[in-house]
């Protein structure tokens, strides 16, 4: 049985009317490449700029690198925000073009769907969540006193450090809300996520020719290549039991070495340097400490079996897992919109992959860490958003919002 009154109504009819304005502002965001570590986000975020003011919307950059900026949009006139929505204006690579079915950068609308590159990671839930806030604009009195808001945030793929983005809002005293979702795909309720560790590992060993006799008798020379494949093969081999904190069950702390690795310089020289990088998932059972000691004791053993070998970490990446209390409002009053917009109870999970979730949850924020359209491909070929599940998440937005201005 829905509860939708009258005003939550003309918030789905008012969605719904601006089906080809939503699928059509997101093709126009895929369109603007925003990969991380090869173009900006500066044109995109004009581009949700520009997109908000058209709409009425109070919109504004702001950020520590002009090149970089922060996107922060607003609608109602309150001091104090209810709902604070994100997300991400940066994507990873498209890979190879030829592979994709549709252009990876053609933001094309064909099936029912908008294709391409960030499709929802995250220009599809940005494009719905802009228009949510278009939506609330335009109906008087659907934020009595109270606020929404939107911000899109730079440089979330390269490790979700949250350094151009949540921190440096947060240290401006630009991020305050009752309850706040990440604008990822899907109708699941992501209350939290795993932890994510990363690290740089050098070995260091002795340079000799192959073809020393020193190298052949074992009284010179050090192979850092193959000092680094026996750690990566023991860390590899570590197995940690599966999670026991609720929600995380179906996960347990993993350990991913050599996603990275680079050694040697030439075939007739035995390396004297290998770095590899490691990529580590936290459950709730493991912190940094506990981790660095786990490395250190393998490090140590190969150490024991290779004495000349000298080993150097280097912490790249530090998140730990985070979760939103199951009985924080935002949880409560979206799982009623869902019920009553999308007729599903939705299923309370979290995420095994990291985001910034993490950083607003530290801030006390609870957090939604993952909700929106539907699609798929994320981090994949054919990356693509459902424009019914655009429209549909964008009433979904605009209601949750009203009711926690309420």
């Amino acid at each position: 049985m829905s509860n939708l009154d009258s005003m939550d109504t003309r918030l789905v009819a008012a969605a719904q009317a601006r089906r080809d304005a939503i699928a059509g502002f997101c093709s126009r965001l895929i369109q603007i490449p925003s990969v991380n570590g090869v173009d900006n986000e500066a044109n995109v975020a004009q581009a949700i700029v520009d997109e908000a003011q058209a709409l009425g919307l109070a919109a504004e950059l702001a950020g520590a690198d002009a090149r970089r900026p922060n996107v922060i949009i607003s609608a109602g006139m309150g001091e104090t925000t209810g709902l604070l929505l994100l997300g991400h204006l940066d994507t990873v690579p498209a890979g190879d073009a030829a592979r994709w079915s549709w252009p990876p950068f053609g933001g094309a609308i064909g099936d029912g769907r908008v294709h391409g590159r960030g499709a929802i990671d995250t220009k599809g839930g940005m494009a719905a969540a802009l228009y949510a806030l278009a939506i609330l604009q335009a109906v008087p009195g659907v934020l009595p006193g109270g606020r929404a808001q939107l911000i899109c945030v730079p440089d979330e793929e390269s490790g979700a450090t949250g350094t151009l983005g949540i921190r440096w809002l947060h240290d401006h005293g630009l991020l305050n809300a009752a309850g706040a979702i990440y604008a990822y795909s899907g109708d699941q309720i992501t209350l939290g996520h795993r932890g994510l560790l990363r690290y740089r590992i050098e070995c260091h060993g002795q340079a000799i020719h192959t073809g020393a006799a020193e190298w052949q008798e074992g009284t010179a020379g050090a192979n850092a290549v193959t000092g680094m494949a026996r750690l990566l093969i023991a860390l590899e081999d570590l197995r940690f039991d599966m999670s026991t904190s609720p929600y995380f069950e179906a996960y347990r702390t993993l350990v991913t070495p050599g996603t990275v690795i680079h050694g040697g310089v030439s075939i007739n020289i035995v390396p004297d340097h290998c770095e590899a990088l490691i990529d580590i998932r936290l459950t709730p059972e493991y912190d940094r400490a506990q981790i660095e000691q786990v490395l250190d004791a393998q490090i140590a053993a190969v150490k024991q079996a290779r004495p000349s070998l000298r080993f150097t970490r280097t912490l790249l990446n530090d998140a730990a897992a985070a979760i939103t209390p199951d009985d924080a409002p935002i949880v409560r009053v979206l799982e009623s919109v869902v019920r009553d917009v999308k007729h599903k109870t939705p299923e309370r999970v979290v995420a095994g992959p990291t985001n910034e979730g993490y950083l607003l949850i530290e801030r006390g924020i609870p957090t939604i860490c993952g909700f929106g359209p539907d699609g798929a491909n994320a981090h994949a070929i054919d990356e693509y958003v459902e424009i019914d599940s655009l429209v549909e998440t964008a009433a979904v937005f605009a209601i949750t919002a009203r009711r926690m201005a309420t």
